[in-house]
């Protein structure tokens, strides 16, 4: 052994080498011995082991034909309900969508019963103006026909036709209207205000719905008109028109006229106040002194 010298035979001893030959051959038929139940217990093993496979095989195949036909349809069933699956949440999804459009298509048929209902108010509230507005216009009509009639009773050789426009409110005299009438002056203009102004008061007292004054002032009414025989006949029925005013209503109006002369009619309903330079004023009412009055004049000015 590594480069050592050979034993001598001389110096191996025979009974060693013997002794210890009997003691491996001990050693190798105890290791057998032990060896022997070893083999046995490992055949046993393989032998249950191998039994053990096939019971599992068996196993196996039994499985196999019991779930053949548990699982196979369960998985057909889960194939084919797939698409249904699919198919179902297209439908929930659509239905969504049509849901969420059958809210707006609820929240506008609200919006439309609320317009309905404005609609059916406003349609009366139009209705009972219409009627205001034809009541008006009835009465509208009878101030126009009112009007015509007082003017054309005082025979003005310049009037054909008198209405109330039913636009303007105004009068309008042979179709003209009440500016034309205006930039006229004189008698036609005084004549034209004069009626439309007493029509008016008249038509406030005889119907209450009417709200205009019951007071009214004139002055100088005989003005504007000459002073032949044609004239001073027409001063005369509107004298007699204050006159029948005054006799119909009484206390129900007050007329002030201020004018240069006397009344050409007598009514024991006209009450008459003179003045003159040394009676300026109205009865009962004192005159501040000069120092405390100013002239219509430089007010103007101011």
């Amino acid at each position: 052994m590594c480069l050592q010298s050979d034993l001598v035979d001389a110096d191996v001893d025979p009974a060693v080498i013997e002794a210890t030959r009997s003691a491996l051959h001990q050693q190798l038929e105890d290791a057998e011995l032990i060896h022997q139940p070893d083999e046995a217990h490992l055949q046993t093993a393989k032998e249950r082991s191998e039994q053990l496979n096939f019971a599992i095989s068996s196993l196996r195949r039994q499985l196999d034909a019991q779930t053949r036909d548990v699982v196979a349809p369960r998985f057909d069933a889960i194939a084919d309900t797939s698409p249904r699956v699919a198919s179902l949440k297209a439908s929930i999804d659509a239905i969504t969508q049509l849901r969420e459009s059958w809210a707006r298509v609820h929240t506008i048929n609200a919006d439309i019963r609320s317009l309905k209902s404005e609609r059916r108010r406003i349609n009366k509230d139009i209705k009972e103006k219409s009627e205001q507005l034809k009541a008006r216009q009835s009465l509208l009509g009878d101030l126009s026909t009112e009007f015509g009639r007082l003017l054309t009773s005082w025979n003005l050789p310049w009037v054909d036709t008198a209405v109330i426009d039913r636009d303007t409110f105004l009068p309008a005299v042979n179709g003209q209207p009440f500016e034309s009438l205006q930039a006229s002056g004189g008698g036609i203009t005084t004549s034209v205000n004069l009626a439309c102004s007493l029509t008016l008061l008249k038509f406030g007292l005889d119907h209450a719905d009417v709200l205009v004054p019951s007071l009214l002032v004139i002055d100088s009414p005989r003005k504007a008109f000459g002073n032949n025989d044609s004239d001073r006949q027409r001063a005369s029925e509107i004298y007699s028109r204050f006159r029948t005013l005054a006799d119909a209503y009484g206390e129900r109006l007050q007329l002030i006229i201020a004018d240069n002369d006397p009344p050409p009619v007598t009514s024991d309903s006209f009450g008459k106040v003179e003045f003159d330079y040394d009676n300026p004023m109205v009865p009962g009412v004192s005159h501040p002194g000069p120092d405390h009055v100013s002239r219509l004049e430089e007010t103007a000015d101011e």
